[in-house]
Formats: structure tokens, sequence, C-alpha cells
């Protein structure tokens, strides 16, 4: 039979009896020279026959294993009704597959993956069983060695308080940990590292950049950090070809109370600079007063040189010349007002800072709403001593407030631009009270207190503002504080 012969003959068998016509002992040869292991037994599952490989396998030579069963290898490591199931399938002329736990011929196990097939004759009985079977423990005991990896991989990942996610090259998700999925449940189930625009700020995470999200709707503050992974793809078309793929390690931690804590500290760092300027402030109105005090006796002993001649009277003299040297160290000692550089500064994290250092004040049904015109108002000065300004004004509400009985309190601030200046409106729902100097045992300790209005005058008058308190017909008061918006207006630094 040609080759040709073969190929258009429709039936297996067809082709198999012109092989072996054309070459003698093929199929035996192929048995022979496997590398599967291949056995056969006769119905009553006696072994006539096995290949070298199962020989090789098993530790047994073929004189060993004629005329034995095949329950020869059997470990009594496998299930019972493992044994069960495969005589049911073969008892009902249906091949079977499945794994069993063998032992060789010096004892040890091996586990193999088998086929037997039932063979039978032209009359349809049985005459044989076929039995191919596979040595896998090798690949059994590196995917259970995988397994306990991953497993172990997962429980360490899913116990640290970090969320940790790897992504593809296309920076899709590919394995994640508990506390990922947790902070995508926070985020209403949707992708946190969508949320966080991650494919396109990669660069910013490399480096630790720490973001507010808001979650469950609460601000956390999270740092991102990446870090790219060799991969190995598991793509049959990349079998032959550099087989690395981009896997990029990104670990998100929870920086909430650390930058609770940084805040913090910027705002009592603020507050002590807020309480420095009053204190100034304090000082110098209340050497200012003594300064007009001081003048009008002065002044007439001045008066009264003049109309006794200049030199005629030594004790007039002397008293004229240690009030003017009083005066003069008085003028000495008038703290500056100038604690930083004046400067352009935005309004909204202005505003920020007054609305973070005053929310915790506000009781239950007290009210302070902050708004302004536009976000890109400015304001040209010392930054703190302009937050004094108002802090001062909310610190006088406060205090009134605290004394009336069942009183809510309501607060607005607006801020907006007239004119090249920036103007401040503070208006609340307290009857109109003018706050008027008085000098206590406790005005160093508590800068400010019981004179608010006057440090207020002070502070504005050193920006070359303007000042103003009314009351609105519909009651209560409001506070107007301008200052120049260019360096121009106030003379420039001083």
């Amino acid at each position: 039979m040609t080759e040709n012969m073969m190929m258009d003959a429709a039936e297996p068998q067809a082709i198999a009896r012109g092989l072996s016509q054309q070459h003698p002992g093929l199929f035996m040869t192929i048995v022979e020279e496997a590398p599967v292991a291949i056995s056969l037994t006769d119905a009553e599952a006696r072994i006539i026959y096995a290949n070298p490989a199962f020989c090789r396998q098993t530790g047994y030579p073929l004189e060993e294993l004629l005329q034995q069963n095949p329950r020869l290898l059997a470990s009594k490591q496998t299930p019972r009704m493992i044994y069960e199931d495969m005589w049911r399938t073969l008892r009902l002329r249906q091949p079977w597959r499945g794994q069993l736990i063998n032992r060789r011929r010096d004892g040890s196990l091996f586990l193999v993956e088998i086929d037997i097939t039932p063979v039978m004759n032209v009359g349809g009985e049985l005459e044989h069983y076929l039995a191919m079977q596979r040595d896998i423990s090798t690949g059994y005991a590196l995917e259970q060695r995988l397994r306990n990896q991953m497993t172990l991989t997962e429980a360490v990942l899913n116990n640290i308080p970090a969320a940790v996610v790897v992504v593809d090259e296309q920076d899709q998700v590919i394995m994640d940990n508990l506390t990922y999925k947790t902070l995508c449940a926070d985020c209403g189930g949707k992708e946190l590292l969508t949320e966080l625009d991650f494919s396109s700020r990669k660069k910013a995470f490399a480096e630790g950049e720490v973001i507010p999200v808001m979650l469950c709707g609460a601000e956390r503050w999270l740092r991102v950090t990446c870090w790219t992974l060799p991969g190995v793809s598991e793509e049959v078309s990349r079998y032959f070809i550099d087989n690395s793929l981009s896997r990029t390690l990104v670990v998100i931690t929870d920086y909430t109370q650390q930058q609770q804590q940084q805040e913090q500290g910027r705002l009592d760092r603020l507050k002590q600079h807020m309480t420095t300027g009053k204190l100034l402030a304090a000082i110098r109105d209340s050497l200012d007063a003594a300064l007009i005090q001081l003048n009008c006796p002065i002044n007439m002993l001045a008066a009264a040189r003049r109309l006794n001649g200049d030199n005629s009277n030594v004790a007039l003299n002397s008293a004229w010349h240690e009030g003017e040297e009083a005066m003069a160290r008085l003028q000495r000692c008038r703290p500056s007002l100038n604690l930083e550089q004046s400067t352009l500064w935005p309004l909204t994290d202005f505003l920020a800072d007054l609305r973070a250092l005053y929310h915790t004040r506000y009781q239950q049904g007290d009210r302070l709403q902050v708004t302004q015109d536009s976000p890109e108002l400015v304001c040209f000065g010392q930054r703190t001593q302009v937050l004094a300004c108002l802090s001062l004004w909310l610190d006088r509400t406060l205090d009134l407030a605290a004394e009336i009985p069942h009183f809510a309190l309501e607060t607005q601030l607006y801020a907006h631009e007239e004119n090249g200046w920036l103007a401040f409106y503070l208006c609340d729902n307290l009857p109109l009270k003018y706050v008027h100097y008085t000098h206590t045992a406790t005005a160093l300790n508590a800068p400010g207190k019981g004179m608010e209005l006057r440090l207020i005058q002070t502070l504005v008058a050193h920006h070359r503002g303007a000042i103003e308190l009314t009351s609105p017909p519909e009651g209560g008061s409001c506070l107007t504080l301008r200052f120049p918006l260019f360096a121009s207006l106030t003379g420039g630094a001083k």
C-alpha cells in the first residue's frame, strides 16, 4: 500500500493495516520506545505486557510483572472510593481516567495519572484492559509548593496594614490584598487606583506622594508608592521570545494620622505666631497709651520753661529732661509689628486655616460660614497678622455668645475685592457692643482680652488698611476690614 493510498483511506483501521504491511513491527516499536508507561492485561486483569517505560517507572522487571494483578502496585494510600469508581466505570465498558498513589518495587510512593481503556474483540466481548500512566509526582509537588507559597503570600499580604496591589502593563489589577479590597469598598465599590488617577500620576506616586481621598464620607490621606517588578507571561505565543512583561507593585498606606498630626503641629505653630503678634500689638498699644498720657505733662513742662526762660529754673529743666528721656525710652521699647515679610498670598488657603482653627470652637447649633466671591482672590501683607485680626474678632464674638444663655451664634465671613482693596465682612447676630480698652493684671497672659477692637485697629493701621464697625438693620454687628492689595498702596514693606 502506498502512502497516497493510506491518506485516502477513510478508516483508521485501514491506515493501521497499511502501515503494518508496509512496516512490519512498527506499532510494537512505537510502544516499546514510548516514554509513557503502557501496560496490557487480560479480561481478568492479569498483566500480559508492560513496556520498558512502565518497568522503569515501577522498578519491576517485566518477568516479575507478568500474570500479576496491577494491585501489586497499590500503596493503600489511594481512597477505596477511587477504585470503586474505576471498576464501576470499566464494567460499563467505558474508559476511566484518574489519579492513583502507587508503590514502586523499592517501596517509594509515586503519583500517577492513569487512563484505562477496555479493549473489545469483534464480537463485542471484553478481551483486554489497556493502561497508560504518567508519573506526575514532580508536577504535583511543584504545584503544591506554589500553592503553599501563594497561601503564605496571601496570608502575609492580608495581615499587613498597607494596601498592596500588583497591576499589569495596562494598569489593570492582577493581584491585591484584603486591605485594598476594603479601601475599594469604602470608595463605594469603585477601583481605588482609578479614583486616584494612577495611570497619569505614576511619576508622582513613585516618589511617595501623599494625597487626600474621600472614603465613607470622610477625608483620608493616602501615601502611594510603586515599583517596577519583573514579570513572566503565561501566553503560549511568547514561549520562544522575551517573556518578561511590565508589572508594577503599588503600596498604599493610610497616612491620615500622620497628616493630621503634621497639620495640627502646623496649626499650633500658627497659633503661637498669632499669639506672639497679639502680645506685641497689646504691648505696643499699652506703650502708645502711656506715651499719650506722658506727653501731656511734658508739654506742660515745656510750656512752663518757655514762660520762665529756658535755664532759669533748674528743677523745671530737670523734670522736663527726665520726661523727654522717659518718652525716648518708651519709644525705643515699642515692639516692631514686622514679624514676617509682606507678600502676596492666596486667600483660599488662608480661609481654610481660619476654618481649621475655629471649627472645633463652635458648639452644636452654632454656625461659622466662610465664603469668598472668587477662588483666585489674593491678599497682600503679613499673613499671620491679617489672620490675627480676624481671630481677635472671632474670639470676642465667641466670648460674648458664651455669656448669653441658650444663644445660637451665627457668624458669616465674606471676602471680596473692591477696587484694589480686599474687604473682609465679619457679621454676627450679637447685639452691637464696642469693646473699650481695659488694662487688667491678666492682659499680658491673654493678649487681646477686653481690647480686641483696639488691637485690630493697631494691626489694620500697620497695613495701611481701614476698619468699620456697623449694626445692620436686621440686628447684630458687622466688622469690615479693608486691606490694600498692592505694596504701592501701603508704602512698601515696613
